[in-house]
């Protein structure tokens, strides 16, 4: 995958998951935008390589919905830098919106020059696509220092990763098993794993305890399928969407929770929460 801007004064960023309604600046010079540049140039006078760049960026076209508008004063160098990190803005708009997000092909001067900004060459549409609310959009752009500091986090940013590659696998166990990697990796739990990450799962979510009380369940019951995937037994093709389903909303709601603290929270720390609760005796006299 290689980006090239060349000499251009701005670039375009396409992508597929979302759709914009109102351009809105997440960053100094990087805006969302609902405009996605398509290549109407001819074929004529161009190498091999070029070609085929040419018909992979056609074939991802039909599903660009959105793109990032990234500008850089200078342009050259610096502008290749900004918008080859600008592709972990992607996985921000993941975070931010709940649902996947992805980066297709790359758009400069002002719209003659395309190319790859995914190493994927096939990707299949996402099942559905949904408009980027106001309050999604200023997630992304309140928490962006955040998100990108945390991306030296090796945990952090191998979830990340995890979150981001498993929907352009074409299966859903593949899926399911590269998501909870992704769990596995970012909780860092290494014993009695079913019950430990549930535990730490419901302890991340916002929510009343009997909301966390239903989540544990659920989360142990996604780690069944996990599971059953992992030592190769058979499960029902609905089983298996409803698991990717599940696996793929925990790691997201665990790694928008690591950006709104701010850090990737320790397995003892969150053990040492598990075990401060305490259950309150009966009153003196109401013992049955």
């Amino acid at each position: 995958m290689r980006i090239d801007v060349g000499s251009a004064p701005f670039v375009h960023l396409i992508g597929h998951g979302i759709t914009i309604e109102a351009e809105c600046e997440i960053a100094p010079g990087i805006t969302v935008s609902g405009k996605a540049p398509t290549n109407d140039s001819s074929f004529g006078s161009r190498t091999v390589g070029e070609l085929r760049e040419t018909l992979n960026v056609m074939a991802m076209e039909p599903l660009a919905d959105f793109s990032l508008h990234i500008t850089q004063d200078g342009g050259g160098q610096a502008l290749a830098a900004k918008t080859w990190n600008a592709l972990w803005i992607f996985h921000l708009l993941a975070l931010a919106c709940r649902r996947p997000v992805m980066p297709l092909y790359c758009a400069a001067n002002h719209g003659t020059r395309f190319t790859l900004a995914n190493r994927n060459l096939v990707i299949h549409r996402l099942p559905s696509v949904a408009p980027a609310g106001d309050a999604d959009l200023n997630w992304a752009s309140a928490h962006f220092d955040t998100f990108h500091g945390l991306l030296d986090d090796n945990r952090f940013q191998n979830a990340v990763r995890c979150y981001g590659n498993a929907h352009y696998l074409f299966d859903d166990d593949a899926k399911i098993m590269l998501l909870w990697a992704g769990i596995e990796g970012l909780l860092d739990v290494d014993s009695e794993l079913r019950r430990r990450i549930a535990l730490h799962a419901a302890i991340l979510l916002d929510g009343t305890s009997s909301e966390k009380a239903l989540y544990f369940e659920r989360v142990k019951k996604g780690y069944d399928v996990r599971s059953r995937v992992v030592h190769g037994s058979r499960a029902k093709p609905e089983v298996l969407q409803q698991g990717y389903a599940l696996a793929g909303e925990v790691l997201l709601t665990l790694l928008r929770k690591c950006v709104e603290l701010g850090r990737v929270p320790t397995a003892a720390e969150l053990d040492e929460r598990a075990a401060g609760v305490s259950l309150a005796g009966s009153p003196a006299g109401n013992d049955g």
